[in-house]
């Protein structure tokens, strides 16, 4: 399972690089070349900007997504030590028998 979550994430990691590449490379044709006059050229630098921007963009989500889960994860146990530490030593053994 750790294997999997680590190769999803080493999988994110490398399309954010390969699009940031992308969108920096597209960039750079644009202001440091005259590609971008051909029609041809206009395609090509608006591709690699707009892929680049789209490969970009699930990293910064998958991040999201990995905090917001660590943050329920620690409420949860956090509510459940609470519950335990409150409870008289009676109604823990109450709580046993059922």
């Amino acid at each position: 399972m750790k294997l999997l979550t680590l190769f999803k994430a080493l999988h994110c990691i490398a399309l954010h690089f390969i699009g940031l590449a992308m969108f920096f490379l597209g960039l750079c044709g644009y202001f440091f070349t005259q590609i971008s006059l051909e029609l041809s050229g206009m395609l090509v630098l608006s591709s690699l900007i707009g892929l680049g921007l789209m490969l970009m963009s699930p990293y910064p989500i998958v991040l999201f997504l990995q905090w917001a889960q660590q943050q329920a994860d620690n409420q949860a146990a956090n509510q459940s030590a609470n519950s335990t530490a409150n409870q008289t030593p009676d109604s823990k053994n109450q709580n046993e028998k059922y």
